[in-house]
């Protein structure tokens, strides 16, 4: 499986955004402070306005900011618009029927894989922005 840095990268972009209290700023500003490339902060932004939590503009002077403030707008937010819906799921294949453990397992895996994705997006939709952004000031 395959590790993603979008919803780190994500949040990073918002909490400086929600840092420039409604100034805009450019794609590439935002990648200087990720320390990564303008197209990657590009594509997050267009996930992260079509989420609605952030508002862009085009063209010279353009970039983004935030599209609501920050005492509205939760890390499971932030996390549904970059990422897939579920951190866990069974193998797409079906397991071999012979095999005791393969034909029970994957409603035993659903089950629980769905609790844990409840309680991490629970968990996520306990701290907001803002709240995120006081945690970063005190450590």
């Amino acid at each position: 499986m395959a590790e993603s840095c979008r919803f780190a990268f994500a949040v990073h972009v918002m909490a400086v955004l929600a840092a420039c209290q409604g100034d805009l700023c450019s794609s590439t500003m935002l990648a200087r402070t990720v320390n990564t490339h303008p197209v990657v902060i590009r594509r997050l932004l267009l996930d992260l306005r079509a989420a609605r939590l952030v508002a862009t503009e085009r063209g010279a002077g353009g970039g983004a900011r935030l599209g609501r403030p920050a005492t509205g707008i939760t890390l499971a937010q932030i996390y549904a618009a970059v990422e897939a819906p579920c951190l866990f799921r069974t193998h797409p294949g079906q397991p071999a029927k012979f095999c005791p453990i393969g034909c029970r397992i994957v409603p035993v895996l659903d089950r629980v894989f769905a609790r844990a994705n409840r309680a991490v997006a629970r968990e996520l939709g306990r701290l907001t922005l803002a709240g995120f952004l006081r945690q970063l000031r005190h450590d």
